[in-house]
């Protein structure tokens, strides 16, 4: 019976942790805003070659004010009609890692 309840506490634990990493990552409370932040501040990165200055500051932060997780819900719903978005986002979160 406790190795039930270890298997069910472990279960909900690696749940917990499969949608929080990325809401934390991302900050924000919906995984497919959090990933389409990830996704905005990987941009700046591919695009200015570094994390940090002034170029790379404007086109994250004017990426960041448009990621509403709107889109990505919406491509992740088109990619894989038969998953729930929020999952979708999360493992996709995961995936760019």
């Amino acid at each position: 019976m406790r190795s039930g309840i270890a298997i069910i506490g472990i279960v909900i634990m690696a749940l917990v942790v499969f949608f929080a990493v990325p809401m934390l990552g991302g900050g924000s409370a919906n995984v497919c805003q959090a990933l389409e932040k990830h996704n905005v501040s990987q941009t700046a990165k591919n695009i200015t070659g570094t994390n940090s200055g002034p170029v790379h500051n404007v086109i994250n932060s004017v990426g960041q004010s448009f990621a509403t997780g709107d889109t990505e819900a919406a491509k992740q719903h088109h990619d894989h009609p038969d998953t729930p978005s929020a999952v979708s986002c999360a493992a996709s979160y995961w995936k760019s890692l």
